[in-house]
């Protein structure tokens, strides 16, 4: 039993509990993400090797982190970074007119139309099965009251990029794509879309590394509760040193 006053010194099972309860948590490399792009990353870091987890991220509209475990966040952002993810959104009409500043030009607001109605093209096409990126563009000249003649006709081109195995399956969709983009551009034809289906390079997965020997741990291990032993046994006999001369 101890002596009044002093505690004793904490059980070996005790200290080994509150290490592994230490090393149990996970490391976030990506914040602010959406569910879609969350579940991009997971994959990637599965194919790299790398176990990951996804959270919900607290008063965040939609907003996701990825974590991975400690120590593999380098070669997590290595992983990523070879298959450039996440990639960047393209911006929406909300994004391009929820911008504040100064009244635009004519010109500027038209700019901002085709760039935001790009945007939400590209998002509903990356929004089918096997697409990796889509982008959008829009050729919609506006009339020129100073310039007589014929307006110019309206035309796009359309670039998506998907993985090998989905290619076939989106080229099949190559007519609903050129509807998809007419029927958002007044005067717009189907036939004035020009549509590009693309393979996207996907980095090679990278092998596993190999695990590590618990060798070392152990006698680490062994040798910590080595220590912890000569130390409650070198405790135990100075008490006793005190109570027999307290006898004395």
């Amino acid at each position: 039993m101890p002596a009044p006053g002093r505690s004793a010194p904490p059980a070996p099972t005790s200290l080994l509990l509150m290490a592994a309860l230490a090393a149990c948590g996970g490391e976030p490399v990506l914040h602010d993400l959406a569910e879609r792009e969350a579940n991009a990353v997971l994959v990637a870091l599965d194919e790299g090797g790398i176990s990951g987890s996804k959270e919900h991220q607290d008063g965040s509209e939609g907003g996701w982190t990825v974590a991975v475990p400690r120590g593999e966040a380098a070669r997590a952002h290595r992983v990523l970074a070879a298959r450039e993810l996440p990639r960047p959104r393209p911006a929406g009409l909300g994004d391009v007119f929820g911008q504040g500043g100064v009244v635009a030009t004519p010109v500027e607001e038209h700019a901002r139309l085709l760039h935001g109605l790009a945007g939400e093209l590209a998002r509903s096409v990356e929004a089918l099965d096997g697409v990796v990126e889509a982008r959008v563009h829009l050729g919609l000249p506006t009339e020129d009251p100073l310039r007589a003649g014929a307006r110019p006709a309206p035309r796009a081109a359309l670039l998506v990029k998907c993985r090998p195995a989905a290619c076939g399956a989106v080229r099949n969709l190559e007519s609903g794509l050129r509807a998809l983009v007419a029927g958002a551009a007044e005067g717009l034809s189907p036939e004035a879309v020009a549509v590009v289906v693309a393979e996207a390079v996907e980095a090679p997965a990278q092998a596993p590394p190999a695990p590590r020997s618990r060798l070392p741990l152990l006698v680490a291990l062994a040798a910590f509760l080595g220590a912890l032993t000569l130390a409650a046994l070198a405790w135990r006999e100075r008490q006793r040193g005190r109570r027999s001369s307290c006898h004395l």
